[in-house]
Parts: structure tokens; C-alpha cells; sequence
């Protein structure tokens, strides 16, 4: 049974979490599912990179699953390159398709999918799906049976760019409406509307970005 490193962080306004689960302290660490493709939007890519950045910044750790292709390589270098601690886990079978990131604080190479993933759980305290695909989505229906079964009280979010989720979303409430779950199923995943909303569940101040008269006279001086 995977265990959570601490009690559960809060959901966003209007999601009801299970009776056990309360809001607890900044996380240390923050498991990242996404694609090892960059997809054909290149607002995908670029949240990624930003994510990496903000989490370096928070001095949260990237847990990830340890790939230099696509969403995954891309997160982990800006995480990196900003001062960040990045985790990665990768199957052994893997480390020449998926290409390991060279430069990790950490690299942990195993057997097995199943072993990725437990360990990414065992080593993260919320989870994060941003775009990807069935390897993504395999991943994140895990952590949310797991939640489901009781066996972590770790929240799971989803982050993306025009619309990416909404078919997943429409998906649950399907399986919800054809009687296969109950709302709480909507709980488990609970997309997110932006980078700032995300680090505020992490415990982080928003981003205050200067304004464009600010970064004129940056550039002037």
C-alpha cells in the first residue's frame, strides 16, 4: 500500500473531498504525468516550461518520469536550468526510447511500469496530468483508483491549454451518468484553470509579473 507523505492538500472551491481528507503544509515534491511527445500546440510545451521554472522557483521537487522527449524533457530542463531538484524514474527498457534526461538530481532506473509508478507515488506528494497520451492517462487513472481503493490521500490535478481535458472531464461524468461511479469520481482529477491556481494549491504566492512599462525600464537600464 502506497502511503502519502503527509495528509492531503486542499481542493479548489467547489469540490468536495473525501471526509478524510484535510488541507496540510506546502508539499515538497509534485509528481508530473505528461506526454513524451510535444503535441502539434505549442502552448503545451510552453506551460510545461513554465511549470518546471515555478517549481524550481517554490523549491518543490519535479518527480517525473524521467524521459528527455517531449512534455517530460522539456519540464524537467526548465526545472533544472532554474536552480530546480528533478526525479526521475525510468524503466530500464525505456532509458533508449524514451531517451533519459541527462543532468537529474536523481535518476531511478527499474524494472517495470508498475515500479515507475509506484515509486513516483512513493516519492511525490500530489500528482499533475498535463497533456499526453494513453501512457498519461494510464498513469493518472492509477493514482486515481489508488485514491479511490484508499491507498493514498494525495490530490491529483489537470493542467492544459485550450480545452485539453474537457473530453476527459465529459468522459467521467459519463461513466457517472451511466451509473459505473458517483460524483466524488469528479473529485479524484480535478482540472485546473491556470499555473497560478496550481501553485496556490501548492502553497505558493501568485506570480506578479511587471507590467509593460516595468520591463521597458528594465530594458533601459
Amino acid at each position: 500500500m502506497t502511503q502519502p507523505l503527509h495528509p492531503d492538500l486542499p481542493r479548489p472551491a467547489g469540490v468536495p473531498a473525501s471526509p478524510e481528507k484535510s488541507a496540510s503544509p506546502k508539499p515538497a515534491s509534485l509528481c508530473l504525468f505528461c506526454g513524451s511527445r510535444a503535441g502539434n500546440d505549442p502552448a503545451h510545451a510552453a506551460l510545461a516550461a513554465e511549470l518546471g521554472v515555478r517549481l524550481a522557483q517554490a523549491g518543490i521537487t519535479l518527480v517525473y518520469g524521467g524521459g528527455a522527449l517531449g512534455l517530460m524533457g522539456v519540464a524537467a530542463r526548465a526545472a533544472l536550468d532554474a536552480g530546480g531538484a528533478v526525479v526521475g524514474v525510468i524503466p530500464a527498457y525505456l532509458s533508449t526510447v524514451e531517451i533519459a534526461q541527462p543532468g537529474l538530481t536523481e535518476l531511478i532506473v527499474v524494472d517495470t511500469l508498475q515500479q515507475r509508478k509506484q515509486i513516483m507515488a512513493a516519492r511525490s506528494d500530489a500528482f499533475l496530468a498535463l497533456p499526453g497520451g494513453i501512457g498519461t492517462l494510464d498513469e493518472l487513472l492509477e493514482m486515481m483508483t489508488w485514491s479511490q481503493l484508499g491507498e493514498h490521500s494525495k490530490p491529483a490535478w489537470l493542467l492544459g491549454n485550450n480545452g485539453y481535458w474537457q473530453p476527459f472531464h465529459a468522459l467521467l461524468q459519463h461513466i457517472i451518468d451511466a451509473g459505473f461511479g458517483d460524483p466524488r469520481l469528479l473529485g479524484e482529477a480535478v482540472e485546473l484553470p491556470d499555473l497560478d491556481t496550481l501553485m496556490a494549491m501548492l502553497g505558493q504566492p501568485p506570480q506578479i509579473l511587471p507590467t509593460r512599462a516595468e520591463r521597458a525600464a528594465m530594458i533601459d537600464e
